[in-house]
């Protein structure tokens, strides 16, 4: 069995796209889910990470002190069609170490529709249901039908139907079994995904939210459009209001837009009438971007890490940043936002060690 492996300390550098030098002490990579039998016994006894293109995350690790733990490159390759059931709609089963964007351009090019509200976001597709991405009004929970996964309790491969998943609000059962402890030891690694999708001129196209539809006009496509054009749309709002992570390294947005009880809500909209506000289910969603900007936030930073100038949610590498760059970052803009607006926010990323991630030692939104 062929398994790459790195035992000196490894760079993670090239694996974050927060581009934090960061090391662990041993790295394997792993493109045969078949290996994980072999690998079982040793990957269990020891601490683990699994990192596909470490779009969300914030590493700590000197080659001094590097990460104690061996760390999976997900590398898992290929996209197969699975036979239609009786709803007739295509349904396809990708591996966890694609590219999610390239998979989604690869769904429109067969004509299929569900996913082009999720284009251009970085990251594996393996990464897509742990953190049950989402834009524009659509989370990927919405086309999931099955996630296969490694289990290191069972030592075998398991199926999670849909409804197994937990899925709510960038959240999913395989991000709740990510922290055991403090490290971050899953007990799944997501080998394949299977999605449900729409034959194209079916597909349900969710047009009005922050400005598909005027992007579309602004496109010269004022009619019917296509899934196709819909991601075209989404790709020129993207590229226009969140920097690329090759030119300033980053996460994309950092922080979540915070859940709080409906009648909070309604004191700060109250106050400030231009705070976006939705709903959800039976609390208030907040946005982020509005109470970090209207902190004043946008735009500053430290030396190395700051928040971007052109999009006050995402938090940036300024040059040589470290993990501690950034987590100072991110606590100031917590503490900020907390003071003026009594609104802690959660960041999205995961932070390895899992100890390092902040926590809110405020009193709860009520």
């Amino acid at each position: 069995m062929d398994i790459p492996q790195a035992t000196e300390p490894y760079s993670l550098k090239a694996h974050n796209s927060l581009g934090l030098e960061a090391f662990a002490n041993r790295c394997i990579r792993l493109n045969n889910s078949a290996s994980l039998y072999g690998l079982s016994q040793q990957l269990t006894e020891s601490p683990r990470c699994i990192l596909g293109h470490g779009t969300n995350l914030v590493i700590q690790g000197t080659a001094a002190n590097p990460l104690k733990a061996t760390v999976i490159l997900n590398e898992l390759k290929g996209i197969v069609r699975l036979p239609e059931q009786a709803d007739g709609r295509p349904r396809i089963r990708c591996a966890a170490g694609e590219s999610w964007h390239a998979f989604v351009m690869w769904t429109l090019a067969q004509g299929y529709g569900g996913l082009e509200n999720l284009a251009l976001i970085p990251g594996t597709v393996g990464a897509a249901p742990v953190q049950n991405i989402g834009a524009y009004g659509v989370e990927v929970a919405d086309q999931i039908d099955a996630v296969h996964a490694w289990d290191f309790h069972q030592r075998d491969h398991v199926v999670f139907e849909n409804a197994d998943c937990a899925f709510g609000y960038r959240h999913s059962l395989f991000k709740d079994s990510n922290v055991q402890g403090p490290w971050n030891a899953p007990r799944y690694l997501i080998t394949a995904v299977d999605f449900r999708l729409w034959s194209g001129s079916k597909a349900p196209l969710r047009l009005a939210y922050a400005g598909i539809e005027a992007r579309l006009t602004a496109l010269g496509i004022d009619h019917a459009p296509n899934p196709y054009q819909v991601a075209h749309a989404v790709m020129s709002l993207r590229r226009e209001k969140l920097p690329d992570p090759e030119q300033e390294p980053n996460v994309g947005s950092f922080f979540k837009n915070p859940v709080v009880p409906k009648p909070f809500a309604q004191s700060l909209t109250t106050k400030y009438p231009n705070l976006p506000c939705y709903e959800a289910g039976d609390q208030s969603k907040l946005s982020a971007a509005w109470l970090i900007e209207a902190a004043g936030l946008k735009g500053w930073g430290l030396d190395q890490a700051g928040m971007s100038g052109r999009h006050a949610l995402v938090l940036i590498n300024r040059g040589q940043a470290k993990a501690a760059d950034v987590l100072a970052v991110c606590q100031g803009v917590q503490k900020k936002v907390m003071g003026q607006f009594g609104v802690w926010l959660e960041p999205e990323p995961l932070f390895w060690p899992g100890s390092q991630a902040p926590a809110n030692d405020s009193e709860p939104q009520s």
